[in-house]
């Protein structure tokens, strides 16, 4: 009887070693969403809210190491100047792969590093904008209305992530954005590019994230 009760208990155990390496092992491992928190509370402090953005994402686990990742958000920014004033709005959105960095990582904690493909379309204005007047021989104002621009811009992402309770977790991304869209437009250029940022050749972002896993 102890025999049996012993053979038993070593099936049942090597059955759980076998289905955990499989569960280990298995394409598919589940879904992460992600509502970032970060973006909002920086550019309140840094723009008083003249630039505002929100974001969320969804990756995929495959095989304990892949994650493809979709970002989407929108964004809105505001600036009133001497050279002009602007008002844009739209959406953005980023499509890419994060690869835990480490091989023995843990399948709830671990460093992910990244790339993304970035893009938005967002319709925008500018008033009193000042322009040379040739002929006159001295500066006039304009106003450019119901203007749209679409932008596409590169990333390059590391960031952490930590379990912090059963299917809840947290963690953050920094970014280094690089846009491709730089040609000039003459006046009529966006200020602010949702997704992106102020209209640079580079731009610097940070993301905290709070997540769940299915």
């Amino acid at each position: 009887m102890k025999r049996s009760l012993l053979a038993i208990l070593i099936v049942l155990s090597a059955t759980g070693v076998a289905a955990r390496e499989y569960a280990d092992s298995a394409v598919y491992q589940g879904i992460n969403l992600k509502i970032d928190l970060a973006t909002p509370v920086l550019e309140i402090a840094r723009s008083k809210a003249t630039v505002m953005s929100y974001e969320a994402a969804l990756n995929v686990r495959l095989v304990n190491r892949f994650y493809p990742t979709l970002e989407w958000g929108y964004g809105q920014g505001d600036c009133t100047a001497a050279g002009g004033n602007f008002h844009g709005m739209g959406g953005f959105g980023r499509i890419g792969l994060d690869l835990a960095a480490l091989k023995k990582s843990r399948k709830d904690n671990m460093l992910l590093v990244g790339i993304r493909l970035g893009t938005a379309v967002q319709g925008y204005e500018l008033t009193d904008v000042r322009v040379w007047d040739t002929y006159w021989q001295k500066y006039t104002t304009r106003g450019y209305d119901h203007m749209v621009r679409a932008d596409v811009w590169g990333e390059v992402v590391a960031g952490v992530q930590v379990k912090v309770y059963k299917s809840f977790h947290m963690g953050w991304y920094v970014r280094l954005k690089l846009l491709f869209t730089r040609k000039e437009n003459g006046t009529v250029n966006a200020w602010y590019i949702p997704g992106f940022g102020y209209r640079q050749d580079t731009n610097f972002g940070i993301n905290y994230y709070l997540g769940w896993k299915f």
